[in-house]
């Protein structure tokens, strides 16, 4: 690398370095100069300049650990590929390995972590960091604490923690080690999901209306990764700019969730009529009748869930209602339900689903005697039911 080019007292003078790649200074070579006192000075400050440009672009290097940190699940696996695609893009020549911490010990880690004849590092990447088994995590602890700012050449390992408090602990003691820790937000709310929507129509310069993110968000909450994948579509389909309600319905009448959506919605609110009608336009399109009564059974399960929740017999993780905008509805949708409703109602869905089955069986006549049942809080049932 040629520093300086000019003419000097005595002649014409090049200065020129040759750095190996870890920026260390390896040779000057000074050529066509008959008087170089004139350039000592500078050649001086220019060693000195790179030198100290190589001290502080490794202080500058980041932590050679990063954490995914829980949060929501989808959210947290596109974070752990952009991470590893950008790693990989700054480092092309390191190979990638992959490693799950509850099979991993001590010996394993520093194989993976150690230079090889191929290459300085690796990129490593381990999943379920919550299920550490001690040895690993004492190697990864030193591991961190040693490698606090990344150097050229250093391995980069990737660590993905599921969500959950289980981890939390090892989260810490890495965080304080000196690992980058990515915190992942988890969706639970309702203004969650249109704060998600949002972001993902303005990626594609669209934005969408209120009740359209509700429908959205209602029909495919806790389905991140869909939701994503909806919002691209549809902003690439529709010119309109907002998109609208009827345009989310429309993209979305094939979609069985979407049509038991909302059937079952108007049946839980007691509009039994609304319902059918419903139910008889998405069966005439072409939907299954066995979709919308698995969407009708799905949400009387979520209920009679929220049930056992509200009185104490099983909590609210147990019932793996951690969205609280889900359990917010389904609270809602129990008020007028006793128990015995419920299991007529889940009955009924049962019934409905072995005569979607049969060959003899009607499967329309047992939705709507199903959506009676429903809309009356179990006390309609029909005659010859399976019990």
């Amino acid at each position: 690398m040629v520093l300086a080019y000019g003419d000097g007292v005595g002649g014409r003078i090049v200065i020129a370095l040759r750095e190996n790649k870890d920026c260390r200074l390896n040779s000057v070579c000074v050529r066509d100069g008959r008087n170089l006192f004139a350039f000592l000075f500078l050649l001086s400050t220019i060693i000195r300049t790179v030198v100290h440009a190589g001290k502080d672009i490794r202080r500058m290097a980041k932590s050679a650990v990063y954490v995914v940190n829980g949060g929501d699940e989808y959210l947290n696996s596109l974070t752990l590929r952009r991470l590893l695609h950008d790693i990989s893009a700054e480092l092309p020549h390191m190979e990638r390995i992959e490693m799950d911490a509850a099979h991993t010990d001590a010996y394993g880690f520093m194989e993976a972590a150690s230079p090889s004849l191929l290459s300085d590092g690796a990129i490593v990447r381990v999943d379920n960091l919550e299920n550490s088994t001690d040895d690993f995590l004492k190697i990864l602890e030193k591991y961190t604490g040693d490698h606090k700012q990344r150097s050229i050449g250093d391995s980069v390992v990737i660590c993905r923690k599921n969500a959950g408090q289980k981890g939390s602990g090892i989260v810490n003691r890495l965080k304080k080690a000196g690992a980058e820790i990515i915190d992942i937000p988890q969706l639970k709310k309702e203004k969650d999901y249109r704060s998600f929507i949002t972001g993902e129509c303005e990626r594609y310069g669209c934005y969408m209306t209120a009740d359209a993110m509700t429908l959205l968000s209602g029909v495919l909450a806790g389905k991140t990764g869909e939701i994503a994948a909806m919002c691209k579509q549809l902003c690439m389909d529709f010119d309109e700019n907002p998109i609208t309600v009827t345009s989310v319905s429309q993209y979305m009448v094939n979609n069985p969730q979407v049509s038991g959506f909302e059937v079952s919605d108007k049946a839980m609110a007691g509009n039994l009529a609304g319902a059918i009608v419903d139910m008889r336009n998405s069966v005439a399109q072409g939907m299954a009748p066995i979709a919308i009564i698995g969407v009708l059974a799905s949400h009387l399960r979520s209920i009679a869930k929220v049930a056992a929740v509200e009185s104490g017999q099983i909590s609210q993780a147990e019932a793996g209602l951690t969205n609280t905008w889900l359990y917010n509805k389904a609270k809602r949708n129990l008020r007028g339900w006793n128990s015995a409703g419920l299991a007529r109602a889940i009955q009924m869905c049962a019934w409905a689903d072995e005569q979607c089955k049969s060959s003899g069986g009607d499967p329309v006549y047992a939705i709507e005697k199903t959506l009676e049942c429903i809309t009356t809080h179990g006390t309609a049932i029909v005659e010859g039911m399976n019990s």
